[in-house]
């Protein structure tokens, strides 16, 4: 391979299970850590394929039995995730969405369930659970704070830099703050979140800030990032405009709206179904992304270096 084709990727999420699955059918074999261990366990009539590193297929006649290693390295699922999003690319199977995608394009009936689209642009990771613990923690934070504030306005007023005055205009003042947080109900508040958002981390893809109202909606386990949201948020902030890279699948559904139920004769079954219904309507209003915004699922989100 010539150097100027090589991709260095610097992964920030990874959804494996779903990259296995995908290379398991592209490549027609599960991918496995070294050569080395399928040799030792490859049964009669298997065989290793040439083609892609790594990749065993135990095949007796049609039969194909694949197994997996409990010892695969990080290093392995980048290097069986760069092969398959090229497979993907050399099939021509990627939509490449960026600033020069032509935005007139953006209609419900352009995009299919399941495209798999490879989308560049600002990027903004919101983890709700760890919002909803910071706002628990908000109240003793802010009194902790306000502590340490009084004693340096005691400092000054002993040092007769402000008056006592002052003095008592300034903790008055953060006493009003810290009443009106306690106000709010935190606890409600983040039960609420909890409740909507679960432990996940919404992901927001803007590829171009000329259309505000094109954007890719996704939501990331959390165990398949790299570092937290929190870390990324300190390191960039809630945005991250660096042309950092999504690769997933587009989610629409042809149900209408108001989906009606669908009767088995069984009264007690057909009621919960319909208020099952009603209860994802809720849902759809407080957590589901509306047209023109697109959801999607994410595979991965990485940064070239």
């Amino acid at each position: 391979m010539e150097s100027e084709n090589i991709l260095v990727r610097d992964f920030i999420y990874l959804d494996w299970e779903r990259v296995r699955s995908l290379a398991a059918q592209l490549f027609k074999g599960v991918p496995e850590e070294a050569a080395e261990e399928k040799q030792r366990e490859v049964t009669a009539g298997g065989r290793l394929e040439g083609g892609v590193p790594g990749i065993l297929r135990g095949k007796t006649g049609a039969d194909y039995r694949f197994f997996r290693s409990e010892n695969e390295t990080r290093s392995f699922h980048h290097h069986i995730y760069s092969i398959t999003e090229q497979e993907l690319s050399k099939n021509g199977m990627i939509t490449e969405i960026d600033g020069n995608f032509v935005f007139q394009d953006w209609r419900v009936n352009y995009f299919n369930d399941g495209q798999f689209i490879l989308a560049t642009g600002l990027l903004r990771l919101m983890d709700y659970a760890w919002m909803s613990s910071f706002l628990e923690a908000l109240p003793k934070m802010m009194k902790a704070a306000q502590h340490a504030e009084s004693l340096g306005l005691k400092q000054k007023r002993d040092a007769q830099i402000i008056t006592q005055q002052q003095f008592q205009v300034k903790i008055q003042e953060r006493q009003k703050t810290l009443k009106e947080i306690k106000e709010m109900k935190m606890d409600e508040l983040t039960m609420l979140i909890r409740q909507l958002y679960g432990e996940v981390v919404r992901i927001k893809v803007l590829p171009s800030k000329d259309n505000p109202d094109k954007v890719l909606v996704g939501t990331g386990l959390i165990n398949s990032f790299y570092e937290t949201a929190a870390s990324l948020s300190q390191k960039y902030g809630y945005e991250v405009d660096a042309n950092w890279k999504l690769l997933g699948q587009i989610n629409i559904s042809s149900n209408p709206d108001e989906p009606e139920p669908i009767p088995t004769g069984n009264e007690f079954e057909d009621s919960f179904e319909q208020l099952a219904l009603g209860l994802n309507k809720i849902i759809r209003i407080t957590s589901s992304p509306m047209f023109p915004a697109i959801s999607v699922t994410p595979i991965s989100i990485y940064r070239l270096c």
